[in-house]
């Protein structure tokens, strides 16, 4: 199982069995439902500041692109 954190609200998610990636400046990003996917979308150099926090309470995961 491979695991990476969902960028916009940091939960973990299971690239083995998501659907849900998205492929962005060379990155492939994967994301823990469609909600943050959308957001992701529409602005990404947001969520990829080095100064933001994920929206979950309690996340402080830092984010691990998977290489394409």
């Amino acid at each position: 199982m491979s695991i990476a954190i969902d960028p916009v609200c940091g939960m973990e998610v299971d690239t083995a069995t998501s659907l849900l990636s998205f492929d962005y400046d060379g990155t492939t990003y994967w994301f823990c439902g469609k909600g943050c996917l959308l957001d992701f979308k529409d602005d990404p150099a947001a969520y990829l500041s080095s100064d933001r926090t994920p929206s979950m309470p309690g996340s402080d995961s830092a984010y691990q692109p998977r290489p394409n």
